[in-house]
């Protein structure tokens, strides 16, 4: 078996089971199954991944940016109603206490007043009316807001009994103001609560009293809005135009009529490094935006989730069966692309494509459909699928790298080898009609140095010859065809085409032949009779190809071509050189070498002689 199939762990344990599998179903189902498997156990574990609090985190975090500048705009419908420092100093002012808190009922019905007398559409008080310093307190407001036509809302406890444990108000509708909703381990507020007890929620009862819609009741995510555009300095990143209280008495009625008033407090800062106390602020997916970034206001919350009741709308949550099948489609997307088995840096650059192209969809989804799809869990199934795949088809890969240079490494260059598994040269299986160059060397005298060297001494001498042939081919990229003892068949050109094989081809004799001078000094000196290398080219068209039965078959070369080759070498002998080769190698050679014209040769089974040249070594050493 070949060295790669020898691999251990697990990437050897699967690549053994794919084979099998492709031996008994076929590669095609093979394969497909192994990518569904992988899909589904990527797709697995990035949806238990996704429940653990790190990849909740992620998705709080992508969930809340979508929320944050994928959100519709603000409708014109709201005033909000500042208890700032200037509205809680007028407060103190009119106040026979002169206190700050709680607030002030005789001042606050004068507001309420107010604002009924500019023309608007609903006043929505949030701070608590279920609590009275004196019966005198409760009438004396009573009697303040009397004239007020727009419909009231305020909160009260829920815990507390109305008309036991506080006087109840006709003017006033009561709600319960626990609606906004910590559903996650970060305290950030993504739901409403429509009716969390007896009374509907703040935001309900509003929506109640100016429209006889259907209302929600149960809990929704609320789809913040984005800020008003007009709102500038302190007021930055409200839904809509603020006021503060203190000064509702002098604005031009235009700017209040047919809106819907929300009174609370409210302590924006105009600087992010602001000493003023922060109070009733939440945190919420808007902290991405300018003003929300020491939190949202309370009532501006309420009238988020006003605002989305009015419009109609709401967040859609795919739910739990489409979110597992996004996850597996993501996961099945991975597998399949992991199957490219790319460079390292591809397959990164593939991954955050993958992630960039999810990130962007989903935003796409938001702020189009208002679709809330989930990310971590897809994000992490391709990522999953498409680790595993790769890294399976990289151990794949390295199984097949292993057995093709096991078997190549004896005829190909390595770096050849290199080239053709990486995908970078093509590789025709199968004969063929294919422009090459042959070379054929054979050692003088060699039989009788087998002859008179002992056994060891022969096998040591011709393997030091050998191996620096050998070297010197794989150099330039020559592939052995065969070796007959003394003699080696070469082929440049195949089984990589190449358009400077007779370049190669006349380098790698001249290389040869300077290298077989040399050990044959060597020898010499040692008192072994060794012979000179002599060597035959020529260039032309061959068939090239797996050539043998069933059982046994070899990648060779046949034609005119290896018979010229083979003659011009034996002819070495007669003209007295090292190096012939033919017309047809010199006219496709493009470098500049020393060349000798020998004459035209009669070769035994060529019918017209050949033109034959040839290269010495020692010229090029001269000049």
């Amino acid at each position: 078996m070949a060295a790669g199939a020898a691999r251990k762990g697990i990437a050897g344990r699967a690549v053994a089971l794919l084979s099998r599998l492709r031996a008994k179903g076929g590669k095609k189902f093979a394969d497909f199954l192994v990518t569904l498997v992988v899909a589904a156990v990527a797709a697995g574990a990035a949806l238990w991944l996704s429940t653990t609090l790190p990849l909740r985190f992620v998705e709080n975090l992508t969930y809340d940016f979508r929320l944050a500048w994928g959100a519709p705009p603000p409708q014109r419908d709201f005033v909000i109603v500042k208890m700032d420092d200037a509205a809680t100093q007028a407060m103190s002012e009119a106040s026979a206490c002169h206190c700050l808190a709680p607030i002030d009922k005789a001042w606050l019905g004068d507001l309420i007043a107010s604002l009924d007398s500019k023309g608007v559409k609903a006043i929505a008080v949030d701070y608590l009316l279920d609590t009275w310093s004196s019966p005198e307190e409760f009438q004396d407001f009573e009697r303040r807001i009397a004239g007020v036509k727009a419909p009231l809302i305020a909160v009260v406890d829920p815990a507390r009994t109305p008309g036991v444990d506080f006087p109840v108000s006709k003017k006033v509708l009561y709600s319960d103001a626990r609606a906004l909703m910590h559903i996650d381990f970060d305290d950030v507020i993504r739901r409403y609560d429509p009716r969390p007890s007896q009374y509907p929620a703040f935001a309900t009862r509003v929506a109640m009293s100016v429209s006889d819609k259907t209302w929600p009741s149960k809990p929704f995510d609320i789809r913040y809005r984005q800020p008003d555009p007009e709102v500038a300095a302190e007021n930055a990143g409200a839904i809509g135009p603020s006021y503060s209280a203190a000064f509702v008495p002098v604005l031009p009625d235009a700017l209040l009529k047919d809106k819907i008033a929300f009174i609370g407090s409210v302590t924006r800062a105009a600087t992010e490094d602001s000493s003023t106390p922060k109070e009733d602020m939440h945190t919420t997916p808007l902290r991405f935006r300018q003003g929300h970034t020491q939190g949202t206001p309370g009532v501006e919350v309420h009238v988020h989730a006003l605002s989305q009741m009015l419009a109609g709308d709401r967040i859609i949550r795919p739910g739990a069966v489409w979110d597992g099948l996004m996850t597996v489609v993501a996961a099945l997307a991975g597998a399949l692309l992991g199957r490219s088995t790319q460079r390292w840096w591809i397959s990164v650059g593939i991954v955050l494509l993958g992630a960039a192209t999810l990130l962007v969809s989903a935003f796409v989804f938001y702020e189009r459909l208002a679709l809330m799809v989930p990310m971590t869990s897809p994000l992490l199934g391709f990522a999953f699928g498409f680790f595993i795949l790769s890294r399976l088809a990289a151990a794949e890969l390295q199984n097949q790298r292993a057995f093709y240079s096991s078997t190549l490494e004896r005829y190909l260059a390595p770096q050849v080898i290199d080239r053709m598994v990486d995908g970078r040269e093509e590789v025709k299986i199968g004969a063929e009609e294919r422009e090459i160059t042959v070379m054929i060397s054979d050692l003088e005298n060699f039989s009788t140095l087998v002859a008179t060297l002992p056994l060891d001494t022969f096998s040591e001498v011709i393997n030091e010859y050998f191996d620096g042939v050998i070297d010197i081919l794989w150099k330039h990229e020559a592939m052995i065809d065969k070796m007959t003892g003394d003699g080696i068949i070469a082929i440049f050109g195949a089984p990589v085409a190449s358009n400077d094989h007779a370049d190669r081809a006349i380098a790698c004799a001249r290389e040869i032949d300077l290298y077989a001078l040399e050990i044959r000094e060597r020898m010499i000196a040692r008192g072994i009779k060794f012979g000179y290398t002599r060597m035959g080219m020529s260039s032309g068209i061959g068939l090239v190809g797996n050539f043998g039965g069933e059982r046994r078959f070899n990648y060779t070369a046949y034609g005119e071509v290896v018979v010229i080759a083979a003659r011009l070498e034996a002819a070495n002998k007669t003209f007295g050189t090292r190096i012939l080769f033919s017309a047809d190698t010199l006219k496709l050679a493009k470098k500049d070498v020393p060349i000798e014209a020998v004459g035209e040769i009669d070769l035994k089974g060529v019918p017209v002689p050949i033109p034959a040249y040839t290269t010495r070594v020692e010229a090029a050493a001269a000049s």
